[in-house]
Formats: structure tokens, C-alpha cells, sequence
């Protein structure tokens, strides 16, 4: 093996050109490959973030009565509820032993009870329509992340205190301490003091959304302890339909939707994506290695007459074939660790121009090892099965014709 690794590296030297460019060739390709699934995968997460990075992924909704089993932190949470569920209205009924449950559950990030309802701002002669959002305040800072959009005041709600949205206090001229009043539906009028105010990254959510006490918000509706829904977040956002169907045979009774099913366009969308990124990418991948190939297969023939003298002092065949199969895998393994390079080179030059361009970067664009790594894998892999052929002719090659030849 050592003969045969000597050999190939004098052969790759001894052409010095092509090997040069070959390993070019090679470096653009990955470069291509790297960039352009950095690229993809920052969109795709980009447009997820934005869609349901601060949103519910599964929600829970409809009457449910438990008159099964209780949970404690120590029940298992694959434990089934053997209980009587009667679906009476949209409201959640007896709601605190599922969110105890919820909270066990491996795969949960956030679990946060929602009470629900429609007003008007009344502001200068002006009416503004509202959407009241009853939560409690820790728990759905873990859905929201209030706290890190939040540019004024404190999420720590009590009372008539509420938290509006930036665009809603910019139109109005709305500050901290300000009473603000509401009709809410049959002409009833409430007065509320702006606790704090917040940015979450979307225009119809900063003008329309009011957060509010939980308790407020029952009492103000007429709901008693009943809650709207319970909103949670999973750790993995696409696995919700599964963890969605796993939870419907665990909690019958119980209305549970998840984001895919309000999102198909976008998740349409993001397969095409990614559809077509793999397409572009296997093209790349299959002239890297036609270019090996074919560079391989004319390196056979220039070195034809090395080969068969060495044929002809002993070298076995397969000894022949195996110093263009490691000839293939140099080639590729190398120019595809500097395609790595120019990969990582080219994604921040892209977001060095684009923030240049527009005062901020477009979307935050994250390099992957592991997956770079694949791309090694895969390219030197591609590289030694393209050299292949060349392998097989200079297997076949007769030394005594060569020479004479």
C-alpha cells in the first residue's frame, strides 16, 4: 500500500496542471454545495422562526371533565386517562391537571393556557379593533419570549395592568401608566393601565394584540375557571403531526390541532426547496465526477508506459487499478476540503454584502460541520468511484504491448 500511495502522489505531481485544476474544480463544486445548503437551511429555519418561532405548535381545545386517574411528577406521562369527556363547547374545562400532564411531557418546551376575546380601543374619538390575550405571565413568556421583546416596562401583570404592541402604542401615542379604554362585546367599558410594551417581530401582532392577567381576562369574559385553549411548543417543530396523533389517543375528548395543518402552503413550499436544492447539488456532484473521470482515463494514458514497466518488474493488476482509485480519492478528498473553505469563504462574503447593503444581515446564516463533513464524505466517495473505469483500463493494460508500443 505504501508502494501504491508513493506511486499515485508522483503521478498527481508529475502532472502538477491538471491536478490543479481537477482539485479546482473539484473546491467550486463543494463551494457551491456548502453555500448553497447553508443558504437553504438558514431560509428554511428563517421562515419557520418566523412562522412558528414564537407561536404555538400544538393546541389544545374543547370540554373535557377527568374523572380518571390524577398526575403527579411521578406518573408516567404515557399513562392513559381513562376518564369521561363530554364535548360540550370550545372551552377547555378542568383544565390544570392537563397542563400538569403536558408539563411532563419529554417533548414539551412551553405549555400556556390562553383566554381569548375581541374589543375595541377607544382612543380620541378613535375605535380600534383588539384582540385581548389572557395569559399567565411566565409561562407564556416561554411561548412568546415577552421578556426579550419586550421594549418598556415589566411582563408582570396584575389587575386592569396590560402589555400592548409597539405599532399600537406608536398610532396612539401610547407610555407606560396610560389608561387606556376598551368596549368589549355588549357595550360594556373597561379601563386599563399599560404595564409594558412589546415588539414580537410582527406588524399585525404589534397592532392588534393586548396581553392581559389570566384571571382578568376570565372575569372580563364571563368564563369562570374555563380557558380557551392551552398552547404549547415542541422541541421539534416538524415532528407536531406525530406528536399530535400520539396525544389524541392519549387525551380523547380533546380537540388537538397542530401548526402543519395551518401551514401547508409553507411546508409545500420548503419541500419544493429543498427539492431543488438536492437536484442542483446531485448535478454538481455528477460533474465532479465526470471531470475526475475523464482526467483519470487520460492520466491512464499518458501514464500507460509507466504502468506496463511497472507491470512488468512484478506489480500486480490490482495493484495498478488501486493507485488511480487512491489518485481519485486524493483528488477528491482534497479539493473537496478546500471547496469547504471557499464554501465557508463565499457564505460570508454573502453576509458581509448583504448587511452592507441593507444596514442588516437578511437572515442569520449558520455553518454546519457535520453537514460539511458529509459533503467531504460524499465527494471524496463520488471521487474514487469515478475513477473506476480508469482503474479497470489500466488493469487491463498488457505491459510487453505497452512497451513495445
Amino acid at each position: 500500500m505504501g508502494f501504491e500511495w508513493k506511486v499515485a502522489f508522483r503521478f498527481l505531481k508529475d502532472g502538477r496542471g491538471q491536478t490543479a485544476f481537477i482539485m479546482l474544480g473539484i473546491a467550486v463544486g463543494v463551494a457551491v454545495q456548502v453555500f448553497l445548503g447553508t443558504l437553504i437551511s438558514g431560509l428554511q429555519a428563517n421562515l419557520i422562526d418566523n412562522t412558528v418561532g414564537s407561536s404555538a405548535h400544538i393546541i389544545f381545545s374543547g370540554d373535557n371533565r377527568f374523572s380518571g386517574e390524577s398526575y403527579s411528577s411521578s406518573t408516567s406521562y404515557t399513562h392513559r386517562i381513562d376518564g369521561n369527556f363530554q364535548q360540550e363547547d370550545e372551552r377547555l374545562k378542568e383544565w390544570r391537571p392537563l397542563m400538569e400532564a403536558l408539563d411532563q411531557h419529554p417533548e414539551m418546551t412551553a405549555v400556556s393556557p390562553l383566554v381569548q376575546g375581541n374589543g375595541f380601543l377607544l382612543r380620541s374619538g378613535v375605535s380600534a379593533p383588539i384582540v385581548f390575550r389572557g395569559v399567565l405571565p411566565e409561562r407564556a413568556n416561554e411561548l412568546y419570549q415577552l421578556e426579550d421583546g419586550l421594549e418598556e416596562g415589566s411582563i408582570q401583570l396584575e389587575g386592569n395592568q396590560i402589555l400592548v404592541g409597539s405599532s399600537l402604542a406608536e398610532e396612539y401615542q401610547l407610555q407606560l401608566g396610560d389608561n387606556l379604554t376598551f368596549q368589549l362585546p355588549g357595550d360594556s367599558r373597561q379601563v386599563f393601565t399599560v404595564k409594558g410594551i412589546f415588539d414580537l417581530g410582527s406588524q399585525s401582532i404589534n397592532e392588534s394584540w393586548i396581553f392581559l392577567d389570566l384571571s382578568r381576562a376570565q372575569r372580563l369574559l364571563g368564563m369562570g375557571d374555563d380557558i380557551d385553549r392551552l398552547e404549547t411548543q415542541i422541541r421539534d417543530v416538524f415532528a407536531a403531526d406525530r406528536l399530535a396523533e400520539n396525544l389524541e389517543s392519549q387525551f380523547q375528548g380533546i380537540t388537538i390541532d397542530h401548526w402543519k395543518e395551518q401551514n401547508a402552503d409553507l411546508l409545500s413550499a420548503l419541500q419544493s426547496q429543498s427539492g431543488s436544492s438536492i437536484t442542483i447539488q446531485v448535478f454538481v456532484l455528477l460533474a465532479i465526477t465526470l471531470g475526475i473521470a475523464s482526467v483519470l482515463a487520460v492520466s491512464v494514458v499518458q501514464k500507460s508506459k509507466q504502468i506496463g514497466i511497472l507491470k512488468a518488474m512484478g506489480t500486480p493488476s490490482h495493484s495498478a487499478s488501486r493507485i488511480f482509485l487512491m489518485q481519485g480519492g486524493l483528488l477528491g478528498f482534497l479539493g473537496s476540503l478546500l471547496g469547504i473553505l471557499f464554501g465557508f469563504l463565499l457564505t460570508q462574503l454573502f453576509l458581509w454584502g448583504t448587511a452592507r447593503a441593507t444596514g442588516r444581515a437578511l437572515f442569520p446564516l449558520e455553518f454546519d460541520p457535520a453537514a460539511a463533513a458529509v459533503i467531504v464524505a460524499i465527494a471524496t466517495t463520488a471521487s474514487v468511484i469515478s475513477a473506476l473505469i480508469p482503474a479497470r483500463k489500466s488493469a487491463k493494460l498488457n505491459p510487453i504491448d505497452v512497451i513495445r508500443g
